[in-house]
């Protein structure tokens, strides 16, 4: 800003001024990085436009006025000179930069190329005649392995590995890049085939073995590791011949360089002949030689094998004494290895019949049951088909079905429908059964009716016995039958495991005694619960009384047993000639009167001992159960009655008892004294006493205190804060003296201070005025 100013004349009017603002606007020049640009010509030239950076004015001298258009080429090693503009104010730096150009064209390396070969047809080639256009001689090769013939790359498979190999042409200033081109040299490798046995074994049976059945069959076989003609897959392999295999690849047409060799051993089978049998019944088979039961031609150096050992080495001798029948194999062993072993097989099938079969391998017989006759063979029980019985286990000649039978063994086998008998006999134990009769020396017995007497009770010698209602009856009864008064019962014995009885039975004649019942006077009888009444005290009429607690029940109650309410007792009476019971029990229900135990109210216990209660508070709070009267006591059962006018005691126990038809309660009503429920109550202060000795307020009493805070303290004080007493349970009210004995007080105003000393209670103090 420029300001110019003319001065007043006379100072009345102010300087006048006026300013000019000089505005001149200043761009900073470029900058570039590099000063010296360089450019290599790929296709066509470079042009202002490829100046770096690009958003600058360029000038073919530093003070030319007009830019030169981003269209015009390049010229090698000119300078432009470089001006920033600004694009708001439309200036441009007064200031420019110059950059020198470099420009040149790149070395040629031709076009990239390949060599791709199986890896057995490979050749010697150069990879430099394998590059397109025209590629300049003055370059060098580089790659995974070193090549000879300089720029000619001279690629030799015996020597060189496959991969990528470069052709690199340098540039002559640096400012183009080096030139480069690849030759890729794919040799296809394929790998060795894989064989598992280099040595493969084969054993002629038919038609000899041929290429095909070399393993693996997928690569091509040849006669040596160099042939270069596959061999014919019908060709027929040679013994101890070594043929050699290359892995073909179906994709490439390639085969594998390397080959693999592999021997053949080739050998004939033993003979073992053709699978034979031997059939034959159990008892029927005979020594034999299984060797000739073979077909064909076998060859005598094998041996048998089977579930027993056989004999007589290749023959295979079969004894069937000491051999079981089964699957036996005849086996000759192969010379080579090379051929498994040979084997043919003779199957022994020798029928065997099981014996027959019993779930009864002892088996009784009752004489009775057979009468007028024995039992026979017939009669035993097995189950089977063509059954023969033996009297011994080799026997061979069978038994008659009506052969008799006699205690002892007896062995039995069965027949199939072949006609083949089991060589093993099933062996049966057999017991003829004849029991002895029973015997008594009592044919007549007598028994009491009560004891329900029955046929186990009767009195027999004899195993097992048996009772029937008759003589010839064939229905038994049962133990449990009761004896009827004159009955005759007959019994037989038994054998317990068989269960045969006796041919014979005896009789016994039954006679039943009984006994008139009691006599009851009242079928209900009373008694106080707490007399503690026993059976003994229980009323009837008869001769040796026997109680019970139930009608059926056979244990006898103890005489001292105590009774029990609401309980239905029996009474019978005995016979001490015949012993017997009555067997009609008449009964008593008893019943006990307990009054029962009065009630307290909720806090009936609780008083306060202001009221000075007597028992009669107490029994006030106390409800009968039946209407009966109540009566206290100091203890219970053994305590003294005591007064309704008794005075109660605090923490004392009193026991109530409730009496009704002369009955008392068998468990009192036990009640513990509180004497400290006074919450209602509290002590009465008063404002002054007159100690004048007339007999009226002479001492300062406070209502209550004593009787609700036994404890209690009180200290007097005269105004000056002396204390002139102190009262307390011990000591009687302040009679107006100083310390109680001493000279009067004087009439005025005092304080005290009442310390209750229960309940936390927190002391208060008050003032009095004494009188005189």
């Amino acid at each position: 800003n420029y300001t110019y100013t003319v001065a007043t004349a006379t100072a009345i009017c102010p300087n006048a001024t006026a300013s000019v603002n000089v505005i001149i606007t200043v761009i900073p020049p470029p900058t570039i990085a590099e000063t010296m640009q360089s450019f290599c010509v790929v296709g066509s030239n470079p042009t202002i436009a490829d100046l770096v950076p690009s958003n600058l004015n360029w000038y073919a001298s530093e003070t030319d006025t007009t830019p030169i258009s981003s269209a015009a080429f390049l010229v090698d090693g000119a300078t432009y000179w470089a001006a920033q503009p600004d694009a708001t104010s439309g200036c441009e730096s007064k200031i420019r930069i110059n950059v020198t150009t470099l420009i040149d064209t790149p070395p040629n390396a031709g076009i990239d190329g390949s060599y791709v070969e199986c890896e057995t047809n490979a050749v010697t080639t150069n990879l430099f005649d394998l590059l397109g256009g025209t590629p300049d001689t003055t370059g060098t090769w580089s790659g995974p392995s070193s090549l000879t013939g300089d720029y000619l790359g001279t690629f030799d498979p015996a020597t060189n590995v496959a991969g990528n190999y470069t052709y690199t042409v340098a540039t002559a200033t640096a400012i183009c890049p080096n030139a480069t081109a690849i030759v890729n040299v794919n040799l296809t490798v394929i790998p060795p085939p894989t064989i598992a046995e280099t040595t493969q074994s084969f054993c002629v049976v038919g038609s000899n073995p041929t290429i095909a059945d070399l393993v693996p069959n997928n690569v091509n076989w040849y006669a040596s590791e160099t042939d270069t003609t596959p061999l014919n897959s019908a060709e027929f392999l040679v013994d101890g011949a070594k043929y050699w295999a290359a892995q073909p690849d179906a994709s490439s047409g390639c085969e594998s360089k390397i080959r693999i060799n592999v021997t053949t051993l080739i050998d004939t089978p033993p003979n073992a002949g053709i699978d034979g049998s031997y059939v034959e019944c159990e008892t029927n088979a005979v020594t034999t030689n299984l060797f000739d039961l073979l077909g064909g031609t076998p060859d005598t150096t094998g041996t048998w094998s089977g579930p027993s050992s056989l004999t007589g080495d290749y023959l295979g001798t079969f004894d069937p004494a000491t051999n079981v029948a089964g699957n036996y194999t005849y086996t000759v062993a192969t010379a080579t290895a090379i051929c498994p072993n040979a084997t043919a097989s003779v199957n022994v099938n020798l029928t065997v019949i099981p014996p027959p079969t019993t779930t009864e391998s002892s088996q009784s017989f009752c004489i009775k049951d057979y009468l007028p006759g024995s039992p026979t063979v017939a009669d035993l029980n097995v189950s089977g088909t063509n059954v023969n019985w033996y009297d011994s286990e080799t026997s061979t000649t069978a038994l008659a079905t009506t052969d008799l039978l006699a205690n002892g063994n007896y062995w039995a086998s069965q027949t199939d429908a072949s006609g083949c008998e089991s060589a093993a006999r099933l062996i049966v134990s057999v017991s003829i059964i004849n029991p002895t009769p029973p015997t008594t020396a009592q044919a007549n017995q007598s028994f009491c009716k009560a004891q329900n007497p029955t046929l186990s009770n009767l009195q027999v010698d004899g195993t097992s016995i048996i009772w029937y209602a008759l003589e010839d009856s064939t229905t038994p009864l049962s133990s449990t039958t009761l004896l009827n008064d004159g009955g005759i019962y007959w019994a037989a014995s038994s054998n317990a495991t068989t269960g045969c009885e006796s041919i014979s039975r005896i009789s016994i004649t039954v006679t039943i005694n009984d006994i008139l019942p009691v006599t009851i006077s009242a079928s209900s009888q009373s008694f106080c619960a707490s007399e503690k009444a026993t059976i003994a005290d229980l009323s009837v009429t008869g001769n040796g009384i026997v109680w019970f607690d139930s009608e059926n029940s056979t244990t006898q109650l103890n005489s001292s047993d105590l009774l029990i309410d609401g309980k239905v007792y029996w009474a019978a009476q005995t016979n001490s000639s015949t012993g017997c019971i009555s067997s009609v029990r008449v009964n008593v229900s008893v019943i006990l009167t307990d009054p029962g135990t009065p009630i307290i109210i909720l806090y009936g216990n609780e008083f306060c001992k202001i009221d000075k209660p007597t028992l009669a508070d107490l029994n006030a709070n106390v409800t009968v159960l039946n209407g009966g009267v109540i009566s206290w006591y100091d203890s219970y059962p053994n305590g003294s009655v005591l007064n309704s006018s008794e005075l109660l005691a605090e923490g004392e126990t009193y026991y109530a008892i409730e009496t009704i038809d002369g009955c008392t309660s068998i468990t009192p009503l036990a009640v513990t004294v509180t004497l400290e429920s006074c919450d209602e109550y509290d002590i009465e202060i008063y404002d002054g006493f007159s100690p004048t000795g007339n007999g009226v307020n002479d001492t300062f009493k406070t209502g209550n205190l004593r009787d609700l805070y036994p404890n209690f303290k009180v200290e007097f004080y005269n105004r000056w804060g002396n204390v002139v007493y102190t009262s307390n349970a011990s000591k009687p009210e302040w009679n107006g003296r100083l310390n109680g004995d001493g000279e009067l007080v004087p009439a005025g105003v005092y304080y005290f201070v009442i310390y209750f000393n229960k309940n936390d209670r927190k002391p208060i103090q008050r003032r009095l005025y004494l009188s005189r």
